[in-house]
């Protein structure tokens, strides 16, 4: 498949192709291909005759269910951006993000809508005008929003257009607004999907948040670009998760270290997993142990890759089809460029210490109303990520640590990566961190 101008295109196309094709399925009920496009045409004309124009942002403030997926298409089908928010956030962290994006509505539920309550009517938040719900917590419901008829207004959106609007979380101060566009996105779900051992029809499930770009490209972009069928979990739990495989039958999930963790013991753990034929991991550092110990139990590849809210997702993953190095981070995936840098930002030599930089397609369009962290962020058209690592001989990299996570004692580097990864090799140490704490001395 060629790669879709926008993100409705590549719904449209699916559509099409494959209407009666399973897209989600939740609790047992599967919406196809064409439904989901059908649903979303209108959901997009009821925001635009709700007075939604292109390039507006409409905030979502939803768990994991189907309802988030139709939010996020028909804002863009509306023209709009959409603005993920973890639902779990406090009245001020939900208001700052509805506030600083300028958000005109929020699409959430009644737990969301009594979250914001509070802080509707405040100077931050004048642009915002309506609050729909999925349920009976807003002023207007998803369903009544779906009935108001109207056109969609998104003709004319293209691949330089925001399509996702991602509030990352920073070490200090405030998030910030990471903007995507319609390229970055598909760019990246391209270059996954060319990657991984996926076919239309098989299903891909959904444990991670999609408030969260590594659900939102791996476990929806993706599987939506090659035909498969997204199946989301209503919730993760460690003592149900092997049941909920057997069940839905995945064939691929993505996770982050501390899932594997949780389930690698658990009572109802099968000898081997049926179904799964990989994991892809990410988001926090992967010990050695722990992916040995998953893989050798289950007979399941785990494929640890790397990436960043602000590369649209994946930039280096350890291929499913070819050599594997446990601790790496694989390699840069095809159309994007990964180098360590030195301080000046010139290469350094293959096993030196520098910071991983990013270029490609995929590299967002700056930071929302941040010019000074966009031009500090990408320099020369790579993305400074603030991750120390190095490169081997054969190319694959692999993270020491955050820069600003750098221990100095004694004049001396060190890096708590290396400390955590002598604690992992103890048997009855199965997650640990290091901190670094000011001593006057040392």
């Amino acid at each position: 498949m060629s790669i879709p101008k926008t993100m409705p295109d590549l719904l449209r196309v699916q559509a099409s192709r494959i209407p009666s094709q399973p897209f989600v399925r939740y609790r047992g009920r599967s919406i196809s291909y064409g439904e989901f496009d059908a649903r979303t045409d209108a959901l997009a004309a009821g925001l635009a005759d709700l007075g939604v124009k292109p390039g507006d942002v409409v905030s979502v403030m939803l768990p994991n269910r189907p309802e988030l997926l139709e939010a996020w298409w028909a804002i863009l089908k509306a023209g709009g951006v959409f603005g993920p928010i973890n639902p779990a956030f406090t009245t001020p962290e939900a208001a700052y993000v509805v506030g600083h994006s300028q958000a005109v509505a929020v699409i959430t539920d009644s737990r969301g809508a009594a979250t914001l309550a509070g802080a509707r009517g405040t100077p931050e938040l004048t642009r915002l005008r309506h609050v729909i719900s999925v349920d009976d917590g807003g002023e207007l419901s998803l369903d009544s929003l779906a009935a108001r008829g109207g056109e969609a207004t998104a003709i004319g959106r293209g691949p330089g257009d925001l399509a996702t609007l991602m509030y990352a979380s920073g070490t200090t101060g405030k998030p910030k607004g990471a903007m995507l566009t319609h390229a970055n996105v598909l760019a990246n779900a391209a270059m996954g999907a060319e990657l991984l051992p996926l076919a239309a029809g098989e299903r891909v499930g959904m444990i991670l948040p999609l408030f969260h770009v590594n659900a939102q490209i791996v476990t929806c972009v993706i599987p939506m670009m090659v035909g498969c069928e997204v199946v989301m979990w209503e919730r993760f739990s460690a003592s149900t998760f092997w049941e909920t495989v057997a069940e839905i039958e995945p064939v691929a999930i993505s996770a982050v270290p501390t899932i594997l963790a949780a389930v690698l013991h658990t009572a109802n753990a099968p000898a081997r997993s049926t179904s799964l034929r990989y994991i892809m991991c990410g988001a926090a550092p992967l010990s050695r142990e722990l992916l040995d110990a998953f893989e050798r139990r289950f007979d399941i590849r785990i494929l640890e890759g790397y990436g960043l809210t602000e590369s649209s997702c994946v930039s280096s993953l350890n291929p499913y089809y070819g050599e594997r190095k446990p601790g790496s981070i694989g390699l840069p995936v095809r159309g994007q460029q990964m180098r360590i840098a030195g301080p000046d930002g010139s290469p350094v030599p293959d096993g030196e210490l520098g910071e991983i930089v990013v270029k490609g397609p995929n590299v967002m369009a700056g930071y929302l109303h941040n010019p000074e962290a966009t031009a500090s962020t990408i320099r020369n058209g790579w993305l400074h990520t603030g991750d120390v690592g190095y490169v081997d001989r054969d190319g694959y990299f692999f993270i020491v640590d955050r820069a600003k996570d750098m221990i100095i004692r004694g004049g001396e580097n060190i890096y708590p990566r290396e400390i955590e990864e002598v604690l992992y090799a103890h048997p009855g140490v199965l997650e640990c961190a290091v901190i670094g704490v000011p001593d006057e001395v040392r």
